[in-house]
């Protein structure tokens, strides 16, 4: 689970639907008492949390998010277009696959669908302009993205994305180790303050906001169902593996003025196009094993 936590468009929430633990993990979070917790009734709680799965789940889910994030971070140095290619495939993908799970579509959809997009977009665009997020907007992100990771077929980590932060909290995992390693009071708080609000925000996300998603699916699952839709729509502008040669500022620059605009290279649109093809063949593929239709 936490190796496709981290990558856009792929659900932890489906791997524990795939592998049989899905209720398992909802029962022992929904079971998790912080009364319990504060008053120090620590054997009740364990008991009730199933506490051997959860650490087990815990330490799988921490190894494979520390190991895939260095992997994601070295891409996205040295290998841009293959990386932002691939995660976009994946999220056109499951775009697509969302869209085909609305079935009778209405104008009303269209409409609702139309404002998500538009709305995912501007939000991408907006937190670009900032080139560190707050310590409250962390927080609000990562409660948002840890209710996205139970259900079955939305991704955390495109919220992240979505919301701007996703190469952050990447940084902020792979910095936690470092800082330890090389003390540093000013850089080790830099860092810590924001692995705190993170958690803050996973826990009241795990509590709280989880429990106000899965009543949206329980009893407003089409409209809930479209505006995901939109949002997952909206985010493919923030992760287009060709915006440095190929976008829409670049192609309207020449009817604006005479400047010339850049045109990628031969082998960039090759690798941006293969790996695009790539990341849709894998959600096709993840999708054939189970389809999160069934909890939609």
């Amino acid at each position: 689970m936490g190796s496709v936590d981290i990558i856009p468009g792929i659900s932890g929430g489906t791997i524990a639907f795939i592998t049989g633990i899905y209720q398992e993990l909802i029962k022992s979070i929904d079971n998790f008492s912080l009364k319990k917790l504060l008053t120090g009734d620590f054997k009740t709680l364990w008991s009730n949390i199933n506490g051997p799965f959860i650490i087990s789940l815990f330490l799988g889910i921490i190894s494979g998010i520390f190991f895939l994030s260095g992997i994601l971070i070295y891409l996205f140095e040295y290998h841009p277009i293959s990386i932002s290619a691939l995660i976009f495939g994946i999220i056109f993908g499951t775009f697509f696959q969302f869209i085909g799970m609305i079935k009778n579509k209405k104008i009303d959809d269209y409409i609702w669908l139309f404002l998500s997009i538009m709305v995912s977009i501007g939000l991408t665009q907006l937190n670009s302009l900032n080139a560190e997020p707050s310590l409250i907007y962390l927080f609000f992100c990562s409660a948002l993205a840890i209710s996205a990771m139970l259900l079955p077929g939305i991704s955390g980590a495109m919220i992240f994305l979505i919301l701007g932060v996703y190469n952050e909290v990447l940084l902020v995992i792979q910095n936690s180790i470092r800082v330890l390693a090389d003390f540093n009071k000013e850089e080790f708080y830099l860092v810590y303050s924001k692995i705190f609000a993170i958690a803050i925000g996973i826990l009241l996300g795990l509590k709280i906001f989880s429990k106000i998603i899965v009543w949206l699916f329980n009893y407003k699952k089409r409209k809930t169902m479209i505006v995901l839709t939109g949002l997952v729509g909206g985010s493919l502008t923030k992760i287009w593996p060709l915006k440095n040669c190929l976008n829409f500022e670049i192609l309207k620059s020449p009817l604006v003025s005479n400047k010339s605009f850049i045109i990628c290279k031969t082998n960039e649109i090759t690798e941006g196009v293969f790996f695009i093809l790539v990341g849709i063949v894998i959600i096709f593929v993840f999708n054939r094993l189970k389809k999160p239709i069934e909890y939609f």
